[in-house]
This record gives structure tokens, sequence and C-alpha cells, in this order.
């Protein structure tokens, strides 16, 4: 009578095992290398393997002195094999997957075999998108292309191995976008003629991310994060510029010739997307070393850089960064203000220290605080001595001249302002101010913002190639040059901070303040107790210089008002601590759930708090007001590095003469 064999792995295993034990009862003791296809003189014959062997459920089987190894599961060393010998054997349970890791050209989730459990494996891969799991695959190997995920929106992916004993452990991906369809046909060379501009923006958006999320994790603050950034976009717009026939910037700008440095003919559109992925992934490997994110075959890339000169390029761009690097930056990294009046003085913020700040040797200077025990270090003092892309001696003289920082009663003014608004802040100004705080660990500091914006908008309209590359090139140099200028009118100044000017003038009396009524000399602003205040001066302000440069760039490029299409952010907890997923929503609106505060955490905001911009300047201005708000700037501070933001942005324009 013929056996029916469930479908169940149980069942299968138990039959091959059957099988197996028939053979080694009646076959005696054979070589450890003895298989089904050496089997002659044995006495097996094919109706003995029954309808398992010949419909592929047992595959092949091994015969050592002790057992007989069935696949799946046929254990490939004898030594394990002999250890085989008391049946039923059971697989051990696979352990986890690792070293998860993308390519795109659609999207290929690659990903390393446990290192514990008994294999062969198979492997369950299954997408998620807005939390809603997908449809599975199964697979062998150790990657999985897919090509029918929906464009531009934020997957993540479940991986687990699974072999005759059952599943392992489920390892979910951090979140991936997945690259619109134009991209993967040009990637995998499929594509004909098809508008590049659809597929440029994944491209930059992908390298944009990469760079921010190091910059974030490294903690580079506003100054050496605006000039990574710098170096990145001007380096990957150079290689762009290289390869197309582009004329929006000319001549020699930062020793670099953008008229005559190109190379033999314009790559055709197609293979310009081919020859920026691999620029990208270059540039990158020079900041940290990653992975390629870019899947492309070996012989199109080595016929795109053969046609684009890349040795020729990347010769003359190793030459360029090489003098960048040696910009003074590295020095101005460290300096540190030894010779200012207070330098050995310090104003100690732990809730009970009383400092005598009157007794400073300049108690309206600038003096560093200690916070949880820890003197605070300027951060790049001598940040304006670094080498400028465009402005010269003169006209960094004129803008240190531009403005200045008021003294006696108007200081005393502006302060009182700073301290009413910390009794009166509502609940929206204090989102408002965490919005735009920045710099908390894992968060882009302030001039970065800017630059996430700029990618947000991108993916969020369709703009040329042209208008995506040059006003990102220009976006860079402002906040670039930006930081250069408004570090050096804060050297220039060195102002006190309102944390020192209101614990000097309001030692020992009861104020009321956002934590309650306090003594004078405990105030403190509405910012993260870790943080408390920057350590730099106050006068000018860098926000403000940075959102009025990116105000002045986005308009110049894309006009005063705001396009609010709706798309799904990408990256939004760089941005800000008050974000811990991404959200839908028109670009420029962004909701601040109820208790998301990391000042006040679970208490504000009491309801949620939505805010929305719709022009460039708006964004600007609200910047600029957070700092008062948190209680770290003035208002003559945050007006005049609007009024220096506006003349650099000339300066910029008559030099660079970057055009749409």
């Amino acid at each position: 009578m013929s056996r029916i064999y469930d479908s169940s792995q149980l069942t299968k295993r138990r039959a091959q095992q059957a099988i197996a034990g028939g053979f080694l009862a009646s076959a005696g003791t054979a070589p450890s290398n003895y298989t089904r296809q050496s089997r002659s003189g044995h006495g097996i014959i094919d109706a003995s393997i029954i309808a398992q062997v010949k419909t592929g459920g047992m595959t092949e089987y091994t015969r050592y002195d002790t057992c007989i190894a069935v696949s799946l599961g046929c254990p490939a060393d004898p030594v394990i094999a002999a250890s085989l010998i008391n049946p039923p054997y059971i697989p051990a349970l696979p352990g986890a997957v690792s070293g998860i890791t993308f390519t795109v050209g659609s999207i290929i989730v690659s990903w390393n075999p446990p290192t514990t459990g008994d294999g062969p494996f198979q492997y369950v891969v299954t997408p998620v998108l807005n939390g809603v799991t997908q449809d599975s695959v199964t697979t062998l190997n150790t990657s999985y292309r897919f090509t029918n995920l929906q464009e531009w929106q934020p997957y993540t992916f479940t991986v687990c191995a699974r072999n005759m004993s059952g599943m392992g452990p489920l390892i979910r991906t951090p979140y991936f976008l997945s690259p619109p369809s134009v991209l993967s046909s040009i990637m995998s060379g499929e594509a004909g003629a098809v508008d590049v501009s659809l597929a440029l923006p994944y491209i930059m958006n992908a390298g944009l991310d990469n760079v921010l999320q190091y910059i974030a994790s490294s903690n580079l603050g506003p100054t050496k994060g605006s000039r990574i950034m710098y170096l990145f976009v001007s380096s990957v717009v150079q290689a762009w510029n290289w390869v197309t026939a582009d004329t929006n910037v000319q001549g020699v700008h930062d020793n670099w010739d953008w008229t005559e440095s190109k190379a033999t003919a314009p790559l055709s559109a197609n293979d310009s997307i081919i020859w920026i992925s691999c620029v990208i992934d270059y540039l990158i490997t020079q900041l940290h070393p990653i992975p390629s994110i870019y899947n492309c075959p070996a012989d199109m890339v080595a016929r795109v850089k053969t046609a684009g000169q890349w040795d020729d390029w990347s010769a003359r761009w190793s030459t360029w960064y090489i003098n960048r690097l040696a910009d003074g930056s590295s020095a101005a990294s460290t300096a540190q203000p030894v010779n200012s009046a207070n330098w050995n003085n310090t104003i100690v913020v732990d809730g009970v220290t009383v400092n005598d700040i009157n007794g400073f040797p300049q108690p309206q200077q600038w003096t560093r605080l200690t916070v949880n025990g820890v003197q605070q270090r300027y951060a790049t003092y001598s940040w304006d001595s670094i080498n400028s892309s465009c402005l010269t001696a003169q006209n960094e003289l004129d803008l240190l001249a531009l403005v200045s920082p008021v003294t006696g009663t108007d200081r005393d003014a502006e302060i009182d302002v700073v301290l009413n608004i910390s009794q009166n802040l509502t609940d929206e100004e204090k989102m408002i101010a965490e919005f735009w705080a920045g710099s908390a660990p894992g968060v882009m500091p302030p001039p970065l913002m800017a630059i996430w914006l700029w990618k947000e908008y991108m993916r969020s309209n369709s703009f040329s190639c042209a208008h995506i590359m040059y006003s990102l090139l220009d976006l860079a140099v402002h906040l670039f040059e930006g930081a250069r200028v408004c570090w050096g009118q804060k050297y220039m100044f060195m102002q006190d901070r309102p944390i020192q000017e209101i614990r000097r003038r309001y030692n020992g009396q009861m104020i009321s303040s956002w934590n309650g009524t306090i003594s004078g000399d405990q105030w403190i602003p509405y910012q993260l107790s870790s943080f408390v205040t920057p350590p730099f001066p106050d006068f000018p302000s860098g926000h403000s210089h940075f959102t009025q440069a990116f105000a002045h760039t986005m308009t110049k490029w894309f006009g005063p008002t705001i396009t609010k299409n709706t798309m799904t952010y990408d990256l939004q907890s760089l941005y800000s601590t008050s974000f811990t997923s991404n959200q839908t929503c028109p670009f420029g609106d962004f909701i601040l759930p109820a208790g998301s505060s990391a000042v006040q955490p679970g208490i504000v905001p009491a309801t949620d708090v939505t805010i929305s911009f719709s022009t460039w300047q708006d964004m600007a201005d609200q910047a600029g007001m957070s700092r008062l708000f948190g209680g770290i700037h003035t208002i003559t501070a945050h007006y005049a590095s609007q009024t220096t933001a506006n003349a650099v942005d000339g300066y910029i324009n008559s030099t660079w003469g970057i055009t749409p």
C-alpha cells in the first residue's frame, strides 16, 4: 500500500529519515564519501528511493559509517554527520541574520546568514509600508531585489532565516526610500530616453542623507557642519558640471575652473545619472567607510567613467580637495580665547551655586558656563580665519563694521524682553524654540536644517537638473560663508549671553520664569538641561544668519512662496527631537505632538501644535525669534544677523554668479 506524505516539514523529514534508516540497515558499512551518485554495488535501485527522490522532496543523501545524512539539512562535514546517531534528528533553530544593507537599483536588500543554527537556510523577507505588512518573499540567497514597490515611499523590511525546525528571529531594518522606476531603469541599463530630473533628486537625497547623519552623529556643530557640507556639495556639483553642458557657473571659484575643466563631450542624460552616482559613492568614502548604495552593472560603470574621463576629473578633484583641507580649519577648531578677560572665570549652572558676576574683570563679556560639572570650551573661536571661497579681506572688514551690539540701557531693555518672554511662554512658543533648536545629540546643527529643508523641497516638486544642482551649490556656499562671517562678528564683540546678564542684574531677587518663581541668580533659558546655552557669544545669531541665507537662496531659485505639495518627510528625527517618525504633510507643515517636548517631556505641549509656513521668509523670521523664545539670543542679535546675511548674499551673487 502506498504511503501518503503530509505536506508539513516535520512529516517530510520523518519520511526522509525512514528511507535513510532503510539504506543503513540493508547496506552495511560504506565509505564516508559514498553518495547517491556512486551507489553501484550496494543493492540500491531506483525503486527503493520511492517518490520522494523522484519528485525532489529528497534531493541528496550521503552515507557514512553510522548514519545516512539526508537533504534538506545534509551536512557537508562527516564529523557533524557522524553525530546524527539518534533519529529523528531535529536541526537547531536559526539565529538572527545580521549586517543588513541596501543598494539602489530598485531596492536590493542584503544580509549575512545566521552564525548559529543548522542550515541550509531559507530566508523570508517582508516589506512593511506605513506599518502595513506587504507580501513576503522566500529565497535561498542572502539578497533580494524588489521591483514592485511604490516610488519614494519609506519601506522597512523584516528578514529571518528558516530551516527544517522553524523560523529564526525577525530582524527589522531601518526604513529605506524606494527609488523612482526611472532610476531603476537607468541603473539597469534598460532605459531609453527618460526624464532624468525624476531620478536626480533621489540620488542627491541618498547622498545628503548619509552626510547629514554623519554630521549629526559626530556632533560637529554649526561651523564644522557647514564646512563639511560645503566640501561635499561643491565636489558633487563640480563633478556634475564636468560632464554636462551646464553654464550656470562660469570661471574660477575657490580654485576650481568651472568653465574649462570639462570632459571632452557632455555625457548623455542617462549616463550623467550613472556618473553622479559613482561620484557620490566615491566622495562619501572620503568622509567615512560605507558600502556602496548604488547597484550598476560593472561594464556600464566602466563605460561611463571612460566617457567622462574619470581619471582626469578625480586627479583634479584630489588636488582641489587637498588644498581645501589646508584651509586653516584645523587650528580654528581648537583655538580658545585664553586671553579674553573672563577666561579664568565660569558661571556654574547647578541650581545652587551663586556666582559674583559683577566681580568678573568684564561682567558683560562672554563667560563660559560649567554645566553638569563640565566647563564649556568656546566652539571654533577663530572660525573666520579659515579660507573664504569668495570674500576678500576688505569684504570681511566691511561686514564686520556693518553691525554692532547695543549697550547700556538699550542692552538692559532687550535682556528684559527675553526675561519677559520666558515668563509668559506659551506651549506653541516653547515648541517653536525646540523645533528650531538643533544641536541635541543625534540632531542636525542649525545650518544643516536648511540643507534638509532644501532636499525635502526637491523631493516634493519637479525641477530641472540644473535647478537642483546649482541651487544646492548656492545654498552650501551661503551657509559656509555665513558661518565664517557670523563667527567673526562673535569674535569681535564677545557679548555675553542672556543667562549671564539676567543672573548678574537680578542676583538675589525673586523672579518668575518658565520654570516657576526662582532666584534671579539661578535663571536658565528654555533649553535642555544638558545644553543650557551654546558655547559662544550672543551677538550676532547664527540661526538668524543661516535661515536668512536660506530664504534668499530659495527665493532666488524657486520664488518667495512655498509650493505645499503633500509628502512623507525623510529622516525627520534628524531635524528635531520632537519627531520620532516621518510625518505625511504638505511641505512646510509640521505637527509637534502632545507631550513631545524634550525640555518638559510628557507635559508640553498639552495638545498637538501645528507649525505652517507659506514663504521662505516666514521660516527665517520664525527661526530667529525662536532663539528669543529659547532664551539664548536677543532681538538685536537676530536683526543684525539678518542684515549681515543680506549683505553676504550680495557678495556671493556678485562673485560666484551662480545663476538659475
